[in-house]
């Protein structure tokens, strides 16, 4: 079912190809161009990572700086952040093996900023965001571990475990809630369907 006939579509291609108006002759004709690129993000990535497990830490750095232009004219999603996410904490990596604590952690800033969008943000997710803060910690403190601030990396990493059970235990509270909020709706979905508890009796 199309939901829209004429989308708005972004002069280089759909930004969101989960989007209504999908089918649409006009987004089809540029959905070659997002598929590329997804292939093309998803390669750079692996080929990144292939590098840095051989111990090449400039060339895997260079190859996953490739991927942020693409990544320019993306939407701010939960799922593209990740990626965005991703690539800013394996960059960092690459310094952290190599004992440039400085350079690692501009990019573990900019990993943890976008988790901070996430929960701080209106239309944020803010499971997501919360996350990515930790997983960029949890990056910081190993790299603290690298070139031996041993201390503080204990102290960043003992936050990190804290607040990931705080985190989990919240997740666990609004699923208990979730259900209990669905469990209602399904009541009252029933006592309707019945015909009781109408305002205009028969």
């Amino acid at each position: 079912m199309q939901a829209e006939d004429n989308p708005v579509i972004d002069p280089k291609y759909e930004k969101n190809a989960t989007s209504p108006g999908l089918a649409n002759p006009a987004t089809l004709k540029l959905l070659p161009i997002r598929v590329s690129q997804l292939c093309m993000r998803s390669a750079l990535l692996q080929r990144g990572n292939a590098l840095a497990a051989l111990g090449k830490e400039d060339e895997a750095r260079e190859t996953y700086e490739k991927v942020l232009p693409i990544l320019v004219y993306e939407p701010r999603c939960a799922r593209v952040d990740w990626e965005r996410h991703s690539v800013h904490v394996n960059i960092g990596n690459t310094y952290a093996r190599v004992g440039d604590f400085d350079k690692a952690d501009e990019h573990y800033k900019i990993a943890e900023a976008l988790g901070n969008d996430h929960v701080n943000e209106k239309g944020g997710s803010e499971d997501d965001g919360r996350s990515m803060i930790l997983c960029a910690k949890r990056a910081r403190s190993f790299a603290l571990k690298k070139v031996g601030r041993v201390d503080e990396a204990k102290k960043l990493l003992a936050e990190v475990i804290k607040d990931k059970i705080a985190n989990d235990a919240l997740a666990a509270q609004r699923k208990v809630e979730e259900a209990a909020a669905n469990a209602l709706l399904s009541q009252e979905a029933e006592v309707v369907g019945d015909g009781h508890g109408s305002a205009y009796p028969m």
